[in-house]
C-alpha cells in the first residue's frame, strides 16, 4: 500500500507539475530554528521527498507548494510573526500555512480561518480542491 506522500507525488506528476527534489534535513532543522517554530511530522514527511514546486508552478487548483527558502523568505517579509505560510493562490491571494500557537492548517486573508487539522489533511483538501480553501 502507498503511503499518502507517495499518491499525492504521484497525483502532481500525473498533473505534470515540476516538483523540486526533497530537502536536506539540515535545511530543515534551520528554517525551523530561524522561524522558532517545530514543523509537524506530516510535513517533514513530504519536504523530505519533495522541496515544494519547481519554478512556482501552480497545480489546477490554482495553488503553489512553496520550496523551504520560500516559506523563511515569506515569513521575514510577512508582518504577522505568528503566520508561517507554505502555500498561496494566485487566483485570490490568500495564502494557507500554520500558526505558531494553534495546531492545524489556517487559510489567511485579513484573518487566520482554520481548514484542517493537520498538514496532510490541508495538502489532501488542496488536491481536491476544496471549497473550503476559497
Amino acid at each position: 500500500m502507498k503511503s499518502w506522500t507517495e499518491s499525492i507525488i504521484q497525483q502532481w506528476k500525473i498533473e505534470s507539475i515540476q516538483l523540486n527534489k526533497g530537502a536536506l534535513i539540515e535545511m530543515i532543522i534551520e528554517t525551523e530554528n530561524a522561524l522558532g517554530f517545530r514543523f509537524p511530522g506530516d510535513f517533514m514527511e513530504l519536504y523530505l521527498q519533495v522541496d515544494g514546486f519547481a519554478d512556482m508552478e501552480v497545480r489546477g487548483s490554482r495553488y503553489s507548494l512553496w520550496p523551504i527558502h520560500r516559506i523563511l523568505g515569506a515569513y521575514r517579509e510577512n508582518g504577522n510573526k505568528h503566520f508561517i505560510g507554505f502555500s498561496d493562490s494566485l487566483t485570490n491571494g490568500d495564502t494557507i500555512g500554520f500558526l505558531k500557537n494553534r495546531v492545524g492548517v489556517f487559510r489567511k486573508t485579513d484573518q487566520q480561518y482554520p481548514i484542517a487539522t493537520s498538514f496532510k489533511e490541508g495538502i489532501l483538501l488542496i488536491n481536491k480542491d476544496s471549497q473550503l480553501l476559497y
